[in-house]
């Protein structure tokens, strides 16, 4: 039982210094995304569905992996056996999060209940003001992203999505990072956005864009948007010819548009 006690006494440390390191890169990101949400204060529903994609893909994981890892550190503290493992991408369910919300100590337990709470619901910004609440009960640290470090972080965010930009050859897989990429030059904001918000974010660079640059996006949404709906309707029947409409929007989009976009998204066109 000492031996345990000693070793347990030994891991604590660890675990929450481990979690501390990846909370640090996690809440900084959250924090630089979350400031493009205020672009759509006037579109609720795209604003919507843009927090709902913040929630899912960003705030989650975090969360699952703070809990796991306070009730390692809590079982730890009280001399229970745990395996120990760096689970890197901790999957939770809701009720797994809730149980272990509610077997944390005390205050801890509330907040993480209201962690839970708040990455279940509607507002990123909500989940936010949760999880550094949550984080101070804990004893963690929730940096802050200030305007130096801002800075720095969307020049390197720039030179990353440029260069996916300027090296993806997959047509529709190129369709959100050069929406991205025209997004951040006209906002100079970072933007996390699915499928579903695509066609609003590119209504809304319409002011924001030359005429010849939205003209060429906009033709490349649409065509998008017809070869998904081709490759969904496809049959693999011999006698469909979709797959002929199918490889005729793909060549379009590869040999035409794609090209004209790359090179007006990255400054090398005319515009």
């Amino acid at each position: 039982m000492n031996t345990m006690l000693s070793e347990n006494a030994e891991r604590k440390p660890r675990v929450l210094h481990n979690l501390q390191k990846q909370l640090d890169e996690a809440v900084l990101d959250m924090q630089l995304y979350e400031k493009a949400l205020d672009v759509f204060e006037d579109d609720p529903a795209t604003a919507g569905i843009l927090h709902d994609h913040l929630l899912r893909t960003m705030a989650t994981p975090v969360v699952n992996k703070i809990l796991f890892s306070l009730d390692k550190d809590n079982k730890l503290k009280n001399g229970m056996e745990f395996e120990d493992s760096e689970e890197q991408d901790v999957q939770l369910s809701s009720t797994e999060r809730t149980f272990l919300a509610k077997n944390l100590p005390g205050q801890l337990s509330s907040k993480a209940q209201a962690l839970i709470e708040a990455v279940e619901g509607k507002r990123f910004d909500s989940f936010m003001d949760a999880l550094r609440d949550a984080a101070e009960e804990s004893g963690l640290l929730f940096k802050k992203l200030d305007e130096g470090l801002e800075r720095s972080m969307l020049r390197s965010y720039h030179k990353d999505l440029t260069a996916q930009v300027s090296l993806e050859t997959d047509p529709v897989s190129f369709l959100p990072k050069v929406v991205a990429l025209l997004f951040l030059q006209a906002y100079n904001k970072a933007l996390q956005a699915p499928e579903s918000a695509v066609r609003a974010v590119i209504t809304l660079l319409k002011d924001k864009l030359p005429a010849s640059t939205f003209k060429v996006l906009t033709e490349y949404h649409g065509t998008t948007v017809k070869l998904l709906a081709l490759q969904d309707a496809a049959t693999g029947d011999e006698d469909d010819c979709t797959s002929d409409r199918m490889l005729e929007k793909q060549e379009d989009l590869e040999e035409r548009l794609m090209p004209e976009l790359k090179s007006l998204a990255l400054g090398t066109g005319k515009e």
